[in-house]
């Protein structure tokens, strides 16, 4: 049940932004940099640490057809930028991003993750596995109700959802 839930929770979140950036909602505007500083962010591992490089630079926006302005736009961008450079940037709910940072990948892959789980967790309530001293795999796949609709039905589900998940976040 627990798989359930966390499913409907997770996609529940995601579908409002994937739906925003499917449609392209935003203003889309260019920002003139006026200055760029560099963050580091230092990441831990079990081995090792690694530093990575990040930048903001600050500007004037102004959007595509002579429309708003604002001045002190602060933008999250891969690289730094020399004053006066003007890079695209877009306008959502108050924020501003650069293009590139509204591809649809990750949260279609989440989404699709989403489909994962909820096949998993529908096994799981079939079928009593991963309860406390519930059978084990191969055990409770045997003891699917209808296994010759059911059993292909989860699997694929399963399946078509991994599976989407990786093209989503590795293609798009």
């Amino acid at each position: 049940m627990g798989l359930l839930l966390a499913a409907a929770a997770v996609a529940a979140v995601t579908t409002p932004e994937l739906r925003s950036e499917l449609a392209g909602e935003g203003t889309k505007g260019t920002l003139t940099i006026s200055s760029c500083a560099t963050h580091t962010k230092t990441h831990y591992g079990t081995h090792r640490r690694s530093t990575e490089l990040q930048f903001s630079c600050t500007g004037g926006w102004t959007a595509q057809g002579g429309g708003s302005t604002y001045q002190d736009v602060v933008v999250g961008t891969s690289s730094r930028f020399e004053s006066g450079t003007k890079i695209p940037v877009v306008q959502v709910d108050g924020t501003f991003e650069q293009p590139q940072d509204r591809d649809p990948g990750d949260d279609a892959s989440i989404l699709a993750l989403c489909l994962s789980l909820l096949a998993f967790g529908v096994y799981c309530l079939l079928t009593g596995f991963g309860s406390r001293n519930g059978p084990g795999f191969a055990a409770s796949w045997k003891s699917l109700p209808a296994p010759t609709v059911t059993g292909p039905l989860l699997g694929g589900l399963f399946t078509l959802g991994v599976l989407a998940a990786l093209v989503c976040a590795f293609v798009l």
